[in-house]
């Protein structure tokens, strides 16, 4: 499925360090994604949440390596370890469809690049926590 173009949403670099993440823990807590990410910082290790809202999907792989949707190296903003939205995804269209339009679906990419992993999130919004 296409995927269309990216929107920027956040971006992890601005409080990791330039080396990026150094561990990515994953824990789905009721419809909501929680991904804690570790990183070295002068007091040691610290953590910040990305908690994704009311998942209906998501699929983590191995960075870079073949990608399930169309047109996504064209993302040039989550391959710098941004977090981004696909505003025109035809899958988030196709979850939308299939709840009925009772909710709204958004389609997310994040690259860990330290870590070697994708997340993409298929949910109703992102938070982050500290």
């Amino acid at each position: 499925m296409k995927i269309g173009h990216s929107v920027e949403v956040a971006n992890p670099y601005d409080w990791l360090p330039a080396h990026g993440e150094s561990g990515v823990k994953m824990l789905v807590e009721g419809s909501d994604l929680v991904v804690t990410v570790s990183y070295d910082s002068e007091d040691g290790i610290r953590e910040k949440k990305m908690r994704f809202h009311s998942i209906c999907a998501f699929h983590v792989q191995a960075f870079p390596g073949p990608s399930l949707f169309v047109d996504e190296s064209v993302t040039s903003s989550v391959l710098q370890g941004a977090l981004v939205e696909y505003p025109d995804s035809e899958m988030a269209a196709a979850w939308e469809k299939h709840f009925g339009g009772a909710r709204s679906v958004r389609h997310y990419s994040i690259a860990f690049l330290a870590e070697n992993l994708i997340l993409i999130i298929f949910g109703d919004g992102f938070s982050e926590e500290n």
